[in-house]
């Protein structure tokens, strides 16, 4: 007999009830599969569900990265992950024990995709500047992973370190470690709040169709025209979508305040 979770062989059991699970990890396993709704185990799953079901981690990270990416973090689910890959859900748990362990390695594996200062140049301001675009990058290529990081709590995994060391090790010659945090706070919240507007477009495109380009065209046009007299810049400025204009314009007046403090 086998276990109905792993499939190892299970000792047979000296006296009571057949044994199911060869551990309390299989059965803590098995039990949090049923409760994210997977309906098959090793012992009900077809043959060749079991022979396609040897995935591995990194290939259930990329089918839940790309999940988040069409329809948003919250369709991830270890039964979407599993369906997307055609194996019941139970087999995601030999990779990961959870869909909150699943979401700390897909944050850690776009974040990973950041490039490092080409050198170290020894110049705080230079390497502030660099971390905060890719972060802004990173929310324009993956959107849902804001909702992670913009916490008290993110996840802290390798390449969630490696990005704020970055920074740290920047300022380290500069502040003491305290304020040096507080900056580094400083800059990726501003990089964050300003990052709310991706995200928010992003929902918006995908609900309406309608792009912010011609949503704000026609409404600008629209208001010069009734608006205007009582609010004359509405006619200066300008009719093009500049969010990444706004965030650099942003982010230099941060960096300065920050040279000013030194």
């Amino acid at each position: 007999m086998r276990c109905a979770q792993c499939g190892d062989e299970l000792a047979a059991a000296e006296r009571g009830r057949p044994r199911r699970y060869c551990s309390r990890s299989c059965q803590a396993r098995a039990y949090r599969a049923r409760k994210d709704g997977g309906g098959l185990n090793r012992r009900s799953a077809p043959r060749t569900e079991r022979a396609r079901g040897e995935l591995d981690r990194a290939a259930i990270v990329r089918s839940a990265i790309r999940i988040a990416g069409a329809e948003g973090l919250a369709a991830v689910s270890m039964r979407a992950v599993a369906a997307s890959n055609g194996v019941a859900a139970m087999a995601l748990y030999r990779h990961v024990s959870g869909k909150d362990e699943l979401v700390r390695a897909m944050v850690d594996a776009v974040v990973a995709e950041s490039r490092s200062p080409d050198r170290d140049s020894g110049d705080w301001r230079a390497v502030l500047e660099h971390q905060a675009r890719q972060e802004w990058a990173l929310y324009q290529r993956h959107p849902w992973v804001l909702a992670v990081l913009a916490s008290t709590r993110p996840p802290l995994g390798s390449s969630v370190l490696a990005m704020v060391d970055r920074s740290m090790t920047a300022l380290a010659g500069h502040f003491d470690a305290d304020t040096s945090l507080s900056v580094y706070l400083l800059v990726s919240g501003y990089v964050q709040g300003m990052a709310l507007l991706l995200t928010a477009e992003e929902e918006a495109r995908r609900d309406s169709g309608v792009g912010y380009e011609r949503w704000w065209s026609a409404r600008r046009d629209h208001l010069a025209g009734t608006a205007g007299v009582r609010y004359p810049w509405l006619a200066e400025v300008s009719s093009e979508a500049r969010l990444d204009d706004w965030f650099e314009f942003g982010l230099q007046r941060v960096l300065d305040g920050i040279g000013a403090r030194r």
